[in-house]
This record gives structure tokens, sequence and C-alpha cells, in this order.
């Protein structure tokens, strides 16, 4: 597959909403791991999708049209979560007032703690893992996934990324096998790759992986050092509630203004 073919088949774009073969979904991760161009653009899809997740639900026979359509506006979409977001904040902090502290003749004033880096910002601790009993027929993608697994939980998680991806060419819309192997990346130095897996989390709507997806997303974003990007993640992880929020907060408040 090539970006022409990518292009002519609108490959991205039945890729986002799952209406590929077999053959055609393999041959394209192929190709986007290796082409800068097409993987940019799924990176823009996934986070349209993600975000179209929190509209107001549309009639099933337009939704597919509104991606479409969405997609020719991708870069100017982008911008406008950005600016959105950056407003938002603006408009909450705008008016609040710095308490003064009386200064003391001849003391000297402590000098503000410094602000951490975003390498500091960016470290993350491996997601845990806990081994699900299954009950009933398992699918072709339980076997490599519990072998992937017995290297991550030893923190060997380059020799769990090879396993992960068996694991899911079987089971492409299982949310945990997404979920993991995006965090192998990101804990191998893979931030692209991480942004990929976690959005491709994010995309199938798992209640349990979509607020630790999205908190994840920040810590690559903030790898690459994409800060607005990560900002938009942090926030929404926050929105969700769930066990990442008051970690996020604090990261938020961290960020490089």
């Amino acid at each position: 597959m090539n970006c022409k073919e990518v292009e002519e088949q609108d490959i991205p774009e039945r890729y986002l909403l799952d209406r590929l073969t077999d053959p055609e979904r393999e041959e394209f991760e192929k190709h986007y791991f290796e082409c800068g161009s097409c993987f940019s653009r799924l990176q823009t899809g996934f986070a349209i999708q993600a975000e179209l997740r929190h509209q107001p639900p549309v009639p099933a026979r337009v939704r597919g049209a509104s991606l479409r359509r969405t997609w020719v506006w991708a870069p100017a979409f982008a911008t406008i979560v950005v600016l959105v977001t950056a407003g938002t904040w603006w408009y909450s902090t705008r008016g609040k007032a710095v308490p003064l502290t009386k200064a003391t003749p001849g003391a000297s004033q402590p000098s503000p703690p410094a602000a951490p880096s975003l390498e500091e910002l960016a470290r993350v601790e491996a997601p845990a893992f806990s081994p699900l009993v299954l009950r009933g027929v398992e699918d072709e993608g339980q076997e490599p996934f519990r072998n992937a697994m017995q290297h991550y939980v030893k923190r060997d998680y380059a020799e769990a990324i090879p396993g992960l991806r068996a694991a899911l060419k079987a089971s492409p819309r299982n949310p945990t096998f997404n979920f993991y192997l995006g965090a192998c990346y990101l804990l191998t130095g893979q931030a692209d790759s991480a942004i990929v897996s976690f959005r491709k989390t994010v995309s199938l709507g798992s209640t349990s992986y979509s607020e630790p997806a999205h908190f994840y997303l920040a810590k690559a974003y903030l790898r690459k050092s994409e800060v607005s990007a990560a900002e938009v993640e942090l926030r929404t992880t926050i929105r969700l509630h769930g066990d990442h929020e008051a970690e996020a907060a604090d990261a938020l408040r961290q960020l490089p203004k």
C-alpha cells in the first residue's frame, strides 16, 4: 500500500470508521508506521474522532458524511480546539487577585520554586496490570496477550510489544490490547506510536480505558514537547473524573505558559 492508494481509497477514514477488511487494515498499519504524512493524518483523525464523541449524537446516516467533511478541515479544527482551550483558561483566571505579602525590612525573600521541565512532567509510571480470569471461549488474541504481559510485569516493555501487536492482529478492536501496546511504546520512548495506540483506545469508547488513555496521551505529547496538545488531553482527563484526575490537575498547573 502506498500514499496514492491511501488517498484514492479513503483508507484513513475507513480505518477510523472500522470499515476496512482485515487484510486492508494490516496493510495500512504497516504503511502508516513508515509514512510520516499518513501517520500525522491518522493522528489528526483520531483527535477529531475523540472530540466528536463529546458532542451531541447525530443520526447514523450522516455520521460517516460528517467525519468525511471534518477530515477536510482537520488542521483548522485542531487549531480551534487549542484556541478554545486557551481562551477558557484565560477567562477562568481573569480577575483573580494575587495575594501580596508584606516584605519585612532587611529580610531576604525566598525564591519561588523552579517550574518542572517538560522532561520531568513527561515522566510516567507503567500502568498497573492485573491478569483477568476469563470465562467461556477466549478469542485468538488472548494467548499472545498473556505471553506479552509476562514480559510487561517484568518491566521488559520492548519484549512485550511483538506479542501485543500479535494480539491486536487477532482482535484489533480490543481496548485492553491497544492500551497496553500504547503503554509499552511510551515506556520505550516511542511517543508517536504510543499516540496512535492511545488514540485508537479512546476511539473504541471503553469506560475502563478512556480516562487513562487520555492521561497517557498527555504524557506522550509532553515527550514531544507539544504542550498545547498535552493541555487538551489533561483537561479531558480531569473532566472524566477518574483515577488520574488529581495527577492530571497537578500537571496542568505546572505546564509552561
